[in-house]
């Protein structure tokens, strides 16, 4: 027999899918990019933009809900302020499709949830297999062809044969969006709108009894070989159940392109030591950044942007977004319109805004799980000649070809970082530097992506019940999922034709009643699994204290930065050892033997920092690290029992212990002596450097 194309193997495990089968830091990702969105919505129909959104398309509560989707997948875009995850902008379709589809489904807390988990997986997948190609981020319009599919289809319980049908539709014609409108026009407003009418429109279709190819991503006519230059096919159903897209989320702070986000993170630092000088005290502002940025800059240069341009072009504008930050201290949607816009101040100072390649900083965001580096993982030796096509910047950046793509997004990284220095006409400098913007997967300044999501809706003129309601999505009822779409959205599109939202209309034919009573009466794990909380806040003690002597900024070189390389590089190993344990005690073998020679022998670890940088060493050790915890967490508790065979010596070769040993005391050690002990080991080496 053959085996099942990519979409029936991905619908499959989609359309069975529940959000109580997520750990519930995927959940709580849910919650925040709930409430981002809803921000998004907010900030996008506040602005004289969305005025003119809502007198096109109407507001985002009507009666027909695919074109409250097609307003509100506008209105969410149009300010650049929508979150990104690997692989893509998945909101618009993704949580505004269940979003509108809630009331008249009667979807309670937990089945909207789950309709945004099973979009989320099925678009930042589908996306990430063609993510090496033309068409990344908010231009990648396919995204949402999955997202509202799946958005819609799981909402309804249909079978997954409807799934296959609607995607094998909607992946027949999709979307091409061309640059010249989406850089510098209102035209990039479609490129989320009319995917999500596409999909729907599938949805409708494949309900109706129209068959799509089910092949249509593999095929050597079909998507991937069209979209992409080089085609991830195992991006799109490798990890199911495991490998949680939706934790990978970044979290916008400031509207715009998130290849500037980490500048204006820095230029709104600086806007203290600049607020009494102004733009006139300025003789330059250099930004450094990766790729990403200063190829934006280059691309966006070619235009003229002034105080007349419209969003797009603003929201792109490298000296715009850092001018006005540090003029401000902050980007907020009303400085994307006038009277802010087209303060004279803001284009003084912007004129004086240069943009500056850091390969370092290149690197750093070529080896984060996003928004390339999973992808160029899973490419391996073939990234190179993909790179080749994109250019030499690329190329000096790439990671190395044998470090493997994660298998648990638990530790994803965004690493988008920037450095902006502002030269004043007193000689002095002034300089702030970040190696990821705050809000971007990874980072470990400010708060956490709750609070952050929090203070977002709220600064746009959300109601706190809306916070509320959101913190306890899973346990609401369908009146309360009601109650929550119209505080959030019922007084936006203002002079539209609105309505209120009605619920518990009949099901639709597709709905399969017997499956979705075997889903809700299904025992869920069944065994008490391991907890892994004690072990992730040694990790988390250790990701720390890398940070901050990794990468922007690090002074830690010579000796000291010699010890730090190969501290890393012995974590790298010791974790690569214990995972092998890990999978053979979940996979029930007997006495399984862990032997740290190979972790701890001189001659490994120097191989391992000859083949790799500083940076590398820290990704690997994250990697490694996120695979041991995944493991772990997919074991059952009564696993600690398991004895393991121990062998450990030190780095001389002598044996220090020969024994069996309970498999949860090994990892006990792990958590509570070893990885804080190296956690307090790398903290001291700065100040051996000095």
């Amino acid at each position: 027999m053959s085996e099942p194309s990519l979409l029936a193997e991905l619908t499959s495990w989609a359309s069975e899918l529940d959000v109580e089968d997520a750990p519930e830091r995927v959940l709580a990702h849910l919650r925040s990019q709930l409430l981002s969105q809803l921000a998004s919505a907010r900030a996008g129909y506040g602005h004289p933009l969305g005025a003119k959104i809502g007198q096109a398309y109407g507001s985002p509560l009507q009666d027909d809900p695919e074109r409250s989707a097609h307003s509100l997948a506008m209105a969410t875009i149009c300010l650049d302020f929508d979150d990104t995850a690997y692989a893509g902008h998945l909101s618009h379709s993704c949580v505004n499709v269940p979003l509108v589809y809630a009331g008249p489904l009667g979807l309670d807390g937990r089945r909207l949830a789950t309709a945004i988990l099973a979009a989320n997986e099925c678009a930042a997948r589908i996306t990430a297999a063609a993510t090496l190609g033309p068409f990344r981020g908010q231009t990648a319009g396919h995204t949402h062809l999955a997202g509202a599919v799946a958005g819609r289809l799981r909402a309804e319980g249909a079978l997954p044969d409807t799934w296959v049908n609607a995607l094998g539709l909607a992946f027949t014609t999709p979307t091409w969006t061309l640059p010249r409108g989406f850089f510098t026009t209102d035209a990039k407003l479609c490129t989320a709108a009319v995917p999500v009418r596409i999909g729907l429109s599938a949805c409708d279709g494949a309900k109706a009894g129209l068959s799509g190819p089910a092949d249509v991503l593999e095929h050597a006519q079909g998507f991937l070989h069209r979209f992409a230059a080089l085609p991830l096919p195992e991006e799109a159903v490798g990890g199911l159940g495991t490998l949680w897209y939706t934790e990978t989320l970044s979290y916008k702070v400031h509207p715009g392109s998130a290849y500037l986000s980490a500048a204006i993170d820095c230029a709104a630092e600086l806007h203290a030591e600049i607020r009494e000088l102004g733009a006139d005290g300025v003789a330059e502002v250099v930004v450094e950044g990766s790729l990403f940025t200063s190829g934006l800059d280059r691309l966006t240069r070619s235009e003229s942007v002034g105080p007349h341009s419209s969003v797009a072009a603003l929201n792109f504008s490298v000296p715009y977004n850092v001018a006005t930050a540090l003029l401000t201290g902050s980007l907020e949607p009303a400085d994307l319109a006038p009277p802010d816009v087209a303060r004279p101040e803001r284009w003084a100072l912007a004129a004086k805004v240069r943009t500056v390649h850091d390969p370092a900083l290149s690197r750093a965001a070529l080896l984060a799980t996003a928004p390339l580096g999973q992808a160029l993982r899973r490419a391996g030796q073939r990234a190179a000649g993909w790179a080749g096509a994109a250019g030499r910047e690329a190329v000096d950046a790439l990671p190395p070809d044998w470090l493997a793509p994660a298998d648990d997004f638990r530790w994803a990284t965004k690493d988008l970082g920037a450095r902006v220095t502002v030269r004043l006409h007193d000689g002095r400098e002034l300089r702030a530097e970040r190696r990821t913007a705050l809000g971007a997967a990874g980072s470990t300044d400010g708060p956490g992506h709750e609070e952050l999501a929090r203070r977002k809706f709220l600064r746009c003129g959300g109601k706190p019940e809306v916070v509320e309601l959101v913190g306890n999505l899973a346990e609401l009822d369908a009146e309360e999922v009601v109650r929550l779409v119209e505080l959030a959205l019922g007084d936006l599109g203002e002079g539209v034709t609105s309505r209120r939202v009605q619920t518990a209309r009949p099901a639709p034919a597709s709905f399969d009643a017997g499956a979705a009573e075997r889903r809700s009466t299904r025992l869920r794990k069944p065994e008490v699994m391991w907890d892994t909380a004690g072990l992730e806040a040694a990790y988390d003690g250790l990701f720390r204290a890398a940070a901050s002597r990794v990468g922007v900024g690090s002074e830690v070189d010579g000796g000291a930065g010699a010890d730090l390389d190969r501290t890393l590089a012995h974590l790298a190993l010791s974790d690569r050892l214990l995972a092998d344990i890990a999978r053979q005690v979940l996979d029930g073998a007997e006495a399984p033997v862990l032997d740290n020679s190979a972790a701890a022998d001189p001659a490994a670890i120097d191989a391992l920092v000859a083949a790799a940088d500083r940076a590398v060493l820290v990704e690997l050790v994250r990697r490694n690290a996120a695979e041991l915890v995944g493991l772990l967490a997919r074991t059952p508790d009564r696993c600690r029992a398991a004895d393991v065979r121990v062998r450990l010596v030190n780095g001389a070769g002598v044996e220090l212990f020969s024994g069996s040993v309970p498999w949860g005391e090994v990892v006990r050690m792990r958590a509570d002596e070893q990885l804080p002990g190296h956690a307090a080991r790398i903290n001291s080496l700065e100040e051996q450097a000095r």
